[in-house]
């Protein structure tokens, strides 16, 4: 059988749907690829804003409360000597 001078067939009739398949494929998966691009953008966007915002509580709570710890560390046997220095000073006015 002819059609404007083009034989269909089986063959010729699964070679334009495999054609129109394979079409739509490509446009989905282009589409597909698209949103991906934007979806990773927005995560970069996201992970960005993260850790500026770890950055930010580094800076201004984590710090100082090392800071904080630090001397607290430093002057700890400071002040457990001048507690057992005036604990002594009372043992000994108590003997007296």
């Amino acid at each position: 059988m002819y059609y404007d001078g083009m034989l269909l067939n089986t063959n010729t009739t699964f070679y334009i749907v495999l054609t129109v398949a394979i079409a739509l494929l490509t446009v989905f998966l282009s589409v597909t690829l698209i949103y991906v691009i934007l979806i990773l953008r927005d995560i970069n966007k996201v992970v960005e804003k993260v850790r500026d915002t770890v950055d930010r509580i580094n800076t201004f709570i984590l710090k100082p409360v090392s800071l904080a710890s630090s001397i607290v560390d430093h002057i700890r046997p400071l002040i457990e000597t001048a507690l057992e220095r005036r604990e002594e000073a009372h043992q000994k006015k108590k003997h007296y």
